[in-house]
């Protein structure tokens, strides 16, 4: 009897045996928790036509229905397009503190 399958078998059984130790992780920007940001839909009613700052790069801008937008630690942030949105949410407190020092 030959076991001609044997280092495959073995191979699987490394691979289960390593993803049962080491759990996928979701991303940062999928998680919902206060402190981390994440992607509004759309802005408030309220918001339409409020003047404000882009939060990534500063620039001032006003908001409209299809605005893009993230919230943070319960305050909303409005940005110039999706690309900025999405580098603010992976990593808000980069950006906040740039705000900070202009």
């Amino acid at each position: 009897m030959k076991h001609s399958n044997f280092p495959i078998m073995l191979a699987i059984l490394f691979t289960l045996a390593i993803l049962s130790i080491a759990p996928l992780s979701t991303p940062a920007w999928c998680a919902d928790s206060p402190a981390i940001a994440r992607v509004l839909a759309a802005p408030p009613a309220a918001d339409l036509g409020m003047s404000t700052k882009c939060a990534y790069c500063g620039m001032k801008l006003y908001v409209k229905k299809d605005t893009p937008s993230a919230e943070y630690a319960g305050k909303r942030y409005y940005f110039c397009d999706n690309s900025e949105r999405d580098s603010f949410v992976a990593n808000p407190e980069k950006y906040l503190h740039q705000a900070a020092k202009k």
